[in-house]
């Protein structure tokens, strides 16, 4: 029986925290009116909340392409011969006047992302000063709609090759290990419109856009075609650079930025884990589209999170992506929780 401190269900919702602060939150905390007292378990039984992330993800490395490029197929993998096509974050603010780059968005299609890498990818779609491995004119992305696979040619004159995200060239190059002066920054509005007082732009290690187009081979894995000219570094099925040719993506992409939210309760101490850390309570997909509501309820299966304190206060929400990162939610957008619990 359901008592004043005893309640069956509880809803948490993002509105109810006066302390989110910020343009964004991924965290909030409702403070309870009463007291929780005795609870043994508690369980998610529904969520719902705005799907926030675009196609490709501003914060985690989605928006670097990186390839090499050079006059000769031969010894074409280098750090040196490193290069980036570049989208740059959708909330991105530029110093005033300065015009040369090219915005993350919602994409409808792969015609369309193709059309923003292109045009990321020529003169004034980026700028050699805060994107140092930048060159314009190398290569032309294309998006087959009847394969619906991407495609990367070269200019005719310049080889490329697509690099792996875990290539130590693209390590070295996203940490500054070898060259510092060479990491890819933003012109922001609060910068002095030069390098040194420009953000870098943000990543994570492992994450590039190339296998959310298709690219997904890793470092020094041969692909099915791998042959006489095949090249370690090269991350295509061929792992053969190209200077005319097309060099198609190994699979069909995945323009998803986050296929699953991992919810975390601050009152689940002892339940559920992933990779990242305690207190996970649910993980969600992800199936609606951006800056659509993805509504969630669990099946009828009792499976609760018995490690509850005996007396809650408060509790607090944690929505964290794939990779471990923050789900960013737009502060004018609520998330809503609903629990049952147990005693």
């Amino acid at each position: 029986m359901a008592t004043l401190n005893r309640p069956n269900r509880l809803t948490l919702n993002a509105f109810s925290d006066p302390n989110r602060g910020g343009a964004q939150y991924s965290r909030f905390t409702n403070t309870l009116k009463n007291p929780i007292l005795g609870a043994k378990g508690c369980q998610l039984v529904n969520a719902n909340f705005i799907n926030s992330s675009l196609q490709l993800h501003d914060y985690n490395g989605q928006l670097f392409f990186f390839y090499y490029a050079n006059n000769t197929k031969a010894g074409i993998v280098t750090l040196a011969n490193l290069r980036c096509i570049r989208l740059l974050p959708s909330w991105y603010v530029p110093y005033s006047g300065f015009t040369a780059f090219t915005y993350n968005k919602y994409f409808n299609t792969g015609t369309e992302l193709a059309a923003a890498l292109n045009a990321a990818a020529t003169a004034g779609g980026d700028s050699a000063t805060y994107n140092p491995i930048w060159v314009a004119g190398q290569v032309t992305f294309s998006f087959d709609t009847t394969t619906r696979e991407f495609t990367v040619t070269g200019n005719g004159t310049t080889f490329i090759a697509p690099a792996a995200a875990d290539d130590p060239n693209v390590l070295d190059q996203l940490r500054g290990t070898t060259n510092a002066a060479n990491r890819i920054k933003m012109n922001g509005h609060n910068s002095s419109n030069n390098y040194a007082t420009a953000t870098l732009q943000p990543f994570v290690e492992g994450i590039t856009m190339n296998a959310r187009l298709g690219f997904t081979l890793a470092y020094g894995v041969a692909g099915l075609w791998y042959g006489a000219n095949s090249q370690v570094g090269v991350a295509t099925s061929t792992g053969e650079p190209h200077n005319t040719t097309g060099i198609p993506a190994d699979t069909l992409p995945i323009l998803l930025g986050v296929q699953n939210v991992g919810v975390y309760l601050s009152i689940s101490t002892g339940g559920g884990m992933d990779a990242f850390r305690k207190n996970l309570i649910a993980s969600i997909p992800i199936d609606a589209a951006p800056y659509a509501i993805n509504s969630y309820t669990t099946n009828s299966v009792e499976v609760p999170s018995l490690s509850t304190p005996n007396e809650i206060y408060d509790v607090t929400v944690e929505l964290l992506d794939d990779n471990g990162l923050p789900f960013l939610i737009p502060n004018n957008m609520n998330t809503q929780i609903g629990l049952v619990l147990y005693y």
